[in-house]
């Protein structure tokens, strides 16, 4: 059932107060083999170690950070005990302190643009990330593109974006503080976008969603009738519990009725240039999901987009952060979306064989890009479509595996015994016998 949140906003000073709560109780993590090799350790030298006192597992912990790398440290006690922390789970400013100490970068471009690409993967670390990279580019131009590239994160066509390091205490089977204290950041959240973008929004709840909308009321209903109906198609597919609730506390959806709002609220709440989207999931290290849209012409249209996002989001939560690859994220978004909203006359098979006419294979890249050209997002539902009617069962087991770190090559063969050059052989014959099938009629 959705209900209206008619509550007053809070005021910053509120909101102020509800982000200083993240840092009481500090998380600290054992990060897997693949995180943590993605990043080179470093130890400090003996005139730079840093001694802290943090909370950790509900007790003050003092102890000097004996090893780092651009994901965490380690803070190492006097009984020599180590605890693994993340940067990003203190504040930004001690970030900042302790790294320039550590690292001395001044004069050094690279090391300033890693401090700056550092930061800006802080959830409030965004202006000190600025300052270091206005730094860096001031000793070496040429990192322009290095920078831009940090700033934006993954391209805003659509893909998920997925925006700090993952803390996996926020992933499995959530306690119910855990599911309350992420319903409270998103409210948060929410007066915050309120405040910034000085407009009226309204703040819808169900279950599951929070949507923050300034769209007529009367359309309200049907859009969180069609997320519903999104996660529970996604749910059954994949062999979850449709009446489960996979976010942290909720997912938060954010429909505006101008585009131009739309583009702001990317730019401003999330760092995102969204020029050319229709909508956009965000993914975070802290469990949470965004999504956001902006109302089309068509009530159907915008329907289908946040149909669409809500698999990413879906996806984001599933089993665990291991990301997905973006055929199969794409895919499944787009085979979802057309279940429950498909465009009129619509069919993904017939769309994926004239947009594969005269290409090799399902075009550049498909199996290992992590950004798919538009063009390529029909081909990804229709992939997706395939593998399912091959196998119901087979199909949740090879997102399964990837979820468990399982290389998607490897699963693929695995579950469905064909590696990528075969299946899309196979896939394309499948395309041509419904083309002709279709030429037949």
């Amino acid at each position: 059932m959705l209900s209206q949140d008619n509550r007053e906003t809070n005021t910053m000073q509120d909101y102020a107060r509800q982000r200083g709560t993240l840092y009481t109780a500090l998380v600290v993590v054992l990060l897997g083999a693949a995180a943590a090799s993605a990043a080179e350790e470093r130890t400090p030298p003996d005139n730079r170690r840093i001694t802290l006192t943090l909370p950790i597992d509900g007790a003050q912990v003092t102890g000097v950070i004996a090893r780092y790398d651009t994901i965490t440290f380690t803070l190492r006690t006097q009984d020599d005990r180590g605890h693994r922390v993340l940067w990003n789970a203190i504040p930004a400013d001690n970030v900042n302190r302790y790294w320039r100490h550590l690292e001395q970068p001044e004069g050094d471009a690279e090391a300033l643009f890693e401090l700056g690409d550092l930061l800006i993967r802080h959830r409030d670390g965004k202006a000190l990330a600025e300052e270091a990279f206005e730094e860096a580019l001031a000793l070496d131009p040429t990192l322009a593109d290095a920078v831009e590239q940090s700033r934006q994160g993954f391209a805003p066509d659509g893909t998920p974006r997925f925006v700090g390091v993952a803390d996996p205490a926020m992933w499995g089977e959530l306690t119910d503080e855990q599911m309350q204290q992420g319903v409270k950041s998103l409210r948060a959240f929410c007066e915050k976008t309120q405040e910034t973008l000085n407009i009226e929004l309204s703040l819808y709840q169900s279950e599951r969603f929070m949507l923050l909308t300034d769209i007529d009321a009367d359309q309200v209903q049907d859009l969180s009738n069609k997320l519903a109906e999104a996660y529970r198609m996604t749910a059954e597919l994949l062999g979850d519990d449709p009446d489960g609730n996979v976010f942290v506390g909720k997912c938060l959806v954010a429909v505006f009725a101008r585009r131009v709002d739309y583009i702001r609220f990317q730019r401003d709440l999330h760092d995102t240039d969204a020029r050319g989207t229709g909508g956009l999931c965000h993914g975070f290290g802290d469990g949470h999901a965004h999504i956001a849209a902006f109302a089309r012409n068509s009530a159907r249209q915008t329907q289908h987009i946040l149909a669409h996002e809500l698999v990413h989001a879906y996806l984001h939560r599933y089993k665990s952060a291991v990301p997905v690859p973006d055929w199969l994220n794409e895919g499944l978004a787009e085979h979802i979306a057309h279940l429950v909203e498909p465009p009129p006359g619509d069919n993904l098979y017939l769309k994926s064989r004239l947009e594969l006419e005269g290409k090799q294979g399902l075009g550049e890249g498909f199996f290992e890009t992590d950004r798919l050209e538009a063009w390529q997002y029909d081909v990804a539902g229709a992939l997706t479509s395939y593998l399912l009617e091959r196998s119901e069962t087979a199909y949740p087991k090879l997102i399964q595996q990837i979820k468990d770190n399982t290389a998607a090559d490897e699963a693929l063969k695995g579950v469905y015994r064909m590696e990528p050059r075969v299946l899309t052989q196979r896939f394309k014959r499948r395309l041509d016998r419904e083309l002709n099938r279709k030429l037949g009629q």
